[in-house]
């Protein structure tokens, strides 16, 4: 099948349609394959040496697996029974110099009370034999993960495997999951099963999934609300029952004060300006984006009401889609790949690791419709994410409005690629007419010489 670029999708990448096809025609088969290639060797080379500097002088370098660190934490203080004490950076900080020796900066535990619970069996190790078994977790999780996302989009991976997988496996939110010891290849395994379960019609299984989504709830807020408009009242039944369990294990855990002190400091402006505002530049959502270049005046006040303003924006979001599309049979898998990209992208508190819960969707709308708006959106969001480091090197001494070229960019076209779910969710098809063959799932022969 051929297309053509439709002039819509140019305007919405702000690009003239000329120099999107320009953009698109340097996308080849061979330059997907050698790039990444490049750019996981040169990723692999520096998580290793980063992870071995970080390991011998953590005083100088910061800890090994820095957000590892936070939930290791929250482990051992439930196993030296300092609960009462769990949110308090300055006991928390106290525990790592005592383990690490005088590290550079705080990893702060504040996720929910039962977190620390889960992390306890670790947390009896010493800190790096215990970090190393986190990251065969991680990496263990993350081949699982890559290998469940094949049913996302056969076709393109029996005839580009190594085209879709390596990609992937460059991409620099994968290297800052394993270099930085976060767990969003748990929460991705998560959203890979509970979609399973609800396209199998495995209702129940699927709200027990996604409420062990509780445990990093910015990353599965939208999930009840998606549940309720498309009147899956069965997985919202099970999704509200197994979340009042965890929270009831929290409260037993550490009592009302104790579940009370942790709302207080997620909602906090020490939480506020140490997590949102300082990490500010390796986040990817929409309203990151716009805290970042907002002058700083009206950014203080957006700050501490980005959360409910974001998590509004996604329920209406969501039922501007369902109003959209009702009276139709519903389409599942585009509705809910729509739900996760609007999770993500309007996340008030989505980093760059993140973005790996983007690449199920970035997979499915490859394989439902590839075009020169998808393809270069997804090449564009690669290197943005990449170069995110080094447009905070460039700029953080900058003063605004200059300190605007260090905004957290990669915003922009992950948010381009959420439109383009939304889209596929509402049933838009683009007119198709003659042009040359398209890199993904054409039905000629794989033109790779293309440029």
């Amino acid at each position: 099948m051929h297309e053509v670029v439709n002039r819509r999708s140019a305007r919405l990448m702000l690009l003239p349609v000329h120099v999107l096809i320009k953009i698109d025609n340097f996308i080849t088969f061979e330059r997907v394959r050698n790039y990444s290639l490049i750019f996981c060797s040169l990723g692999t080379v520096m998580l290793l040496v980063n992870s071995l500097v970080r390991i011998t002088d953590p005083g100088t370098t910061g800890a090994f697996q820095p957000d590892y660190l936070a939930h290791w934490t929250g482990g051992r203080m439930l196993s030296l029974e300092q609960l009462s004490s769990l949110y308090s950076p300055d006991a928390q900080h106290q525990i790592q110099n005592s383990v690490l020796g005088q590290t550079l900066a705080l990893s702060w535990f504040v996720s929910p009370p039962v977190t620390a619970a889960l992390y306890f069996p670790l947390a009896m190790l010493g800190y790096n034999p215990s970090a190393l078994i986190w990251l065969v977790i991680n990496l263990i999780l993350t081949v699982w993960c890559l290998r469940r996302m094949m049913r996302i989009a056969p076709r393109l991976f029996i005839r580009y495997r190594w085209a879709v997988a390596l990609p992937i496996l460059a991409s620099a939110p994968l290297f800052e999951l394993l270099g930085g010891g976060q767990d969003t290849a748990f929460m991705l395994a998560l959203w890979l099963l509970g979609l399973e379960c609800l396209e199998s019609r495995h209702e129940l299984s699927s709200g027990l999934l996604f409420a062990l989504g509780t445990l990093k709830p910015q990353n599965i807020i939208l999930v009840p609300f998606a549940l309720f408009i498309q009147r899956r009242f069965k997985a919202l039944a099970a999704f509200i029952a197994a979340s009042a369990m965890i929270l009831l294990a929290s409260f037993l855990l550490v009592g009302v004060e104790g579940v009370s002190t942790w709302v207080k400091t997620i909602t906090g402006p020490l939480y506020t300006e140490q997590v949102q505002q300082v990490q500010l530049w390796k986040m990817i959502s929409i309203p990151a984006f716009a805290l970042a270049v907002l002058p700083p005046g009206w950014a203080v006040w957006l700050a501490p009401n980005l959360g409910w303003i974001s998590v509004t924006a996604g329920i209406l979001v969501l039922l501007w889609v369902r109003y959209v599309t009702r009276g139709r049979t519903a389409d599942v898998k585009a509705l809910w790949m729509a739900t996760l990209a609007t999770t993500v992208v309007l996340s008030p508190h989505a980093l760059l690791y993140d973005g790996l819960l983007l690449v199920p969707v970035a997979l499915f709308l490859l394989e439902r419709r590839s075009s020169r708006y998808l393809r270069v959106t997804l090449s564009a969001a690669f290197v943005a994410t990449w170069l995110t480091p080094f447009s905070l090197m460039l700029t953080s001494l900058f003063p605004w409005p200059l300190a605007i070229l260090g905004a957290p960019w990669s915003a922009l076209p992950l948010s381009a690629l959420w439109i383009a779910s939304i889209r596929e969710a509402l049933g838009y098809r683009a007119p198709l007419k003659a042009s040359r063959p398209s890199l993904m799932l054409e039905t000629g022969p794989v033109n790779s010489n293309r440029d």
